[in-house]
């Protein structure tokens, strides 16, 4: 939370008034240490203009590409917090080819993004989850430097390029099943058992549900923690609401969205508080509990300035206003003036 984040940054602010009397090249990896982590906490605490001065500053002072990837990773995410995923998109995908993963150049990505989606289906058809959950450790740094960015990558390219964020989750896996799993793969599994419940040619809900519980498990296998935000979101929203009442999902859902804030993955944890409240819609909760939650999560949006997925209640709070009578007239503002697509 904030609450924690603040602190942080201001310690870490501190330390670097410290060391700036010694010049990069005399402390170097302290130097690089507490850049990266002050554009993190700067992150979680929204001051986006902040991060680019920082991760600037890091740009021009690292040795090596490999050092540049922590302030690469954090910029990606920023530009996703503040809505510019077109730009995030190209900064991930040109240094995802710096890595040795580039995206094939194609005039139909869409038909290249299918032809991945059922190639990886096949993959994970052949493979037992013992099989799965036994798959060796990805001991390539660059790899799990590329797995890295393709997790920071996916979020951005989900609301800006369907067809890219389909590549970049089939991608993640075979690399997971080719050359090893790192803390991303279950995240990947996730997301793609959810494009298996949700994408009509490879719709295949059993499937997915299967794949799903594999990317739980995987989570608990490799202690990744700090996902659990983005993969719950993939599994508790997409996947398990396919073949469970709606209901039974609101509680993962809190707790994705607890765990979120508590690891900085602020994103996912807006994201988990919107499936709250549009769960919570579709369950048959009174119609004014569900209002007073949409006002409570966003005050919490405000906070952290991430409104990539919050704008998607917007629709949901309209008709709760018109249902129960209350017009609102900002919410009209927006609905007349909103194009067709928003």
């Amino acid at each position: 939370s904030l609450g924690a984040f603040a602190p942080a940054s201001f310690y870490l602010e501190a330390g670097i008034s410290l060391v700036g009397s010694f010049s990069w090249k005399e402390q170097y990896d302290l130097h690089l240490r507490l850049y990266e982590s002050y554009a993190e906490a700067k992150y979680c605490t929204g001051e986006f203009e902040e991060i680019n001065k920082v991760v600037n500053e890091i740009l021009a002072n690292a040795k090596c590409l490999g050092d540049k990837l922590g302030a690469y990773f954090t910029l990606v995410t920023t530009l996703n917090a503040q809505s510019k995923t077109q730009e995030s998109t190209k900064v991930g995908l040109d240094i995802l080819s710096s890595l040795g993963e580039p995206m094939p150049v194609h005039l139909d990505m869409k038909a290249t993004g299918i032809i991945e989606l059922k190639k990886t289906k096949h993959i994970l058809e052949g493979k037992t989850d013992n099989e799965i959950l036994t798959l060796k450790a990805l001991g390539n740094n660059h790899k799990i430097a590329a797995m890295r960015l393709m997790y920071g990558l996916a979020l951005g390219c989900f609301f800006d390029r369907r067809d890219i964020y389909v590549w970049l989750i089939s991608k993640m896996v075979q690399i997971s099943i080719s050359d090893g799993i790192c803390n991303e793969s279950a995240f990947a599994f996730a997301t793609f058992g959810a494009l298996m419940a949700t994408v009509d040619v490879i719709l295949d809900v059993n499937s997915a549900s299967r794949i799903g519980k594999l990317s739980l498990r995987l989570l608990q296998i490799l202690q990744a923690e700090e996902y659990t935000a983005g993969i719950y979101f993939a599994v508790y929203f997409f996947i398990q609401t396919r073949v469970d009442h709606f209901r039974k999902s609101l509680e993962p859902m809190n707790h994705a969205y607890n765990v979120g804030l508590r690891f900085g993955e602020i994103h996912y944890a807006i994201g988990a508080a919107r499936n709250i409240c549009i769960l919570s819609f579709h369950s048959g909760e009174n119609l004014i509990t569900v209002l007073e939650k949409i006002k409570y999560y966003a005050v919490k949006v405000k906070e952290h300035k991430q409104e990539i997925f919050w704008r998607l209640t917007f629709p949901f709070k309209k008709v709760i206003h018109h249902l129960t009578g209350q017009p609102n007239e900002l919410d009209k503002v927006f609905w007349d003036s909103a194009e067709e697509e928003q």
